[in-house]
């Protein structure tokens, strides 16, 4: 495309000094000169787009290259940080895991003896329930019989004649100093 403008151009040069009539190989010579001419500048000015876009992309692949030597050395950087973990892993293991199996031996051995001891501590619990619950209705049926015993002691001390009685929070006071006279019927009952 570029050769066929120059041509052209060429042409017009000539068929322009062939109007003007200069001589025939000055024409030519002329038309040559402009055809070379506008090529230069042509292929000048492309020059200059290729420089710019080569100046454009060597900025871009010297970016690119930084970015790639950073990659790597931050790539070498996490390989040896992996390295380094993955050795200390290794000895950790090799060093811990003998004592961890055993604690954790120890740890279900203490566990099964809490168990037993808890269902043991749960037993005597439910013993310890049982007698307190009979030991409470024992006495309550007791205090129920002494309460009964001290009502009729009461009631037989009352049908007495020639005495004052009071009763104040479940004691039995006398008043004048008397002393009651206790039948064989109240004596059996306290008895």
């Amino acid at each position: 495309m570029g050769l066929t403008r120059s041509a052209i151009i060429g042409i017009m040069a000539w068929g322009l000094m062939t109007a003007m009539h200069v001589r025939h190989e000055i024409a030519i010579g002329m038309g040559i000169f402009s055809a070379f001419f506008v090529q230069s500048i042509f292929q000048a000015n492309a020059r200059g787009v290729l420089k710019h876009k080569a100046s454009s992309l060597q900025n871009e692949l010297n970016i690119a290259v930084h970015q790639i030597c950073d990659m790597k050395r931050a790539l070498d950087v996490t390989t040896k940080d992996l390295k380094e973990a993955l050795d200390e892993l290794h000895r950790r293991d090799a060093v811990g895991s003998p004592a961890a199996r055993e604690l954790l031996a120890r740890q279900e051995e203490a566990m099964s003896a809490q168990k037993v001891a808890l269902a043991r501590s749960t037993d005597r619990s439910f013993e310890t329930l049982e007698s307190l619950e009979r030991m409470i209705i024992s006495q309550g049926e007791q205090t129920t019989r002494v309460q009964e015993v001290l009502s009729m002691v009461l009631e037989k001390l009352a049908l007495e004649p020639r005495q004052n009685i009071n009763m104040r929070d479940s004691v039995l006071t006398q008043e004048n100093n008397s002393t009651p006279s206790m039948t064989e019927d109240i004596i059996s009952l306290l008895g």
